[in-house]
């Protein structure tokens, strides 16, 4: 990058990429943390989690093509004052409310507003920029503050979360959106003239050249290529925190970074699931100029390919290690309700730990004998705990219940119990 191009940026596409900043700080804050604060803190299922996760990130990335044609043409300012304003109502709804609706609706703004900031932003750098000087700079700066805001926005929600409740989390991120709204209001200049936004394309034409270009096969090839590049992004950042928060001992790591800086002397526990993951954004700060300078003459497809096999071969090692979970396995019997676990409990069995294997089944069997003289229906409630090494704690599992049995005989249950997953955290 030519710094002496700074000068020459104007003071707009300095405004537009602070906001940019600061809404991928918000962002990375709030998205390496989602799977935990779901599943662990409000007992969503992984799977329904998978649904909602999957639709938000399609939203926030098929929504631009309508967003940016909107700010073509009614003007960028009124289009940021239109996300920061729905960003910071989508990040409160997050942390205000813990049911399933509230973190639909939540997921919902956050999405349009997203969308809103991507062509936006983008586009600011675009036309206060020249093809061929100050273009690879602004552009520059904007990856720059891309990565940045990856970075900060993690360190700062494993902080917030290590000292006070997870909801505050997503509160940092609405004050982060609330201070650029302010910032879009008071400080960003117009960049689009009223003759431009007269001329501006209509929702129309877009997509009537959208689906022009789709006839292109090799576009939509290359189309192919990176959603399939994105969207094992995106699972990375949506359940890999998760995958380490449940399976993984980051408490060792953090110790063993301890002996060569010290860092928890003076920010306490700070290697949370977030941090280690945004280390990725780090990474590309450091070394993506060293990358695009050693592979500068190799071919497009070469890199591709290269790049694709060294993510596929890291996707997969965690699958391929002898990772193990302790767990341990508890039987309740109730009596005198039809409502599991609301009679009095007769019997409770705790079995001994477990250590478990990745694909490998452990099967328990339990023989109940009806005691004469005693009311015979019952319900039988069986769950699991499960020791989270990363955190040092012991979590529920999963749960089976057997409701409103009549014991005439002897009665007998069969399970297995497998390793969790996070899922049952």
């Amino acid at each position: 990058m030519d710094f002496s191009l700074l000068r020459q940026l104007p003071r707009t596409l300095f405004s537009a990429v602070i906001m940019e900043l600061f809404e991928r700080l918000a962002f990375y804050g709030m998205v390496l943390v989602l799977g935990i604060y779901v599943v662990d803190h409000l007992g969503i299922p992984v799977d329904r989690y998978g649904w909602v996760y999957g639709v938000f990130t399609g939203a926030l990335y098929l929504l631009p093509l309508a967003a940016g044609a909107l700010a073509d043409r009614f003007g960028y300012k009124p289009a940021l004052a239109i996300a920061f304003t729905t960003l910071t109502a989508g990040y409160f709804v997050l942390g205000a409310f813990t049911s399933f609706g509230g973190l639909c609706v939540a997921l919902g703004l956050i999405a349009v507003g997203g969308s809103i900031i991507k062509p936006t932003i983008s586009g600011t750098v675009t036309r206060t920029t020249v093809e061929g000087s100050t273009r690879p700079v602004g552009f520059g700066l904007y990856y720059m503050m891309v990565n940045a805001g990856g970075l900060i926005g993690p360190v700062i929600a494993a902080q917030v979360r290590n000292r006070t409740e997870f909801r505050y989390v997503f509160w940092v991120s609405a004050a982060a959106c609330a201070l650029m709204l302010a910032q879009a209001l008071l400080a960003f200049r117009e960049p689009v003239t009223r003759d431009e936004r007269a001329a501006g394309k209509s929702l129309g034409r877009v997509f009537a050249e959208i689906f022009m270009v789709l006839g292109n096969w090799r576009f939509v090839l290359l189309l192919v290529i990176f959603s399939g590049f994105w969207g094992m992004m995106n699972v990375l950042f949506g359940f890999m925190p998760l995958y380490v928060e449940n399976f993984t001992d980051l408490r060792a790591v953090e110790a063993t970074i301890d002996r060569v800086i010290p860092i928890t002397s003076w920010a306490g526990h700070w290697l949370n699931p977030e941090v280690f993951i945004s280390l990725d954004a780090l990474l590309i700060v450091l070394f993506q100029a060293a990358v695009s300078y050693l592979t500068r003459r190799w071919r497009t497809i070469s890199a591709m390919l290269v790049g694709t096999t060294i993510a596929i071969t890291v996707g997969i090692t965690p699958h391929t290690n002898d990772a193990q979970v302790t767990v341990r396995p508890h039987l309740k019997i109730y009596e005198g309700s039809i409502l599991s676990g609301h009679g009095s409990l007769i019997q409770q069995i705790d079995y001994p730990e477990i250590v478990l294997y990745p694909e490998v089944a452990t099967g328990i069997s339990f023989i109940h004998v009806v005691t004469p003289g005693t009311i015979d229906r019952r319900d039988v409630n069986f769950f699991m705990e499960y020791y989270s090494r990363n955190t040092g704690e012991w979590k529920s599992g999963p749960s089976k219940e057997w409701d409103d049995n009549w014991y005439r005989e002897l009665y007998s249950y069969s399970f297995d119990v497998a390793q969790p997953v996070p899922s049952q955290a």
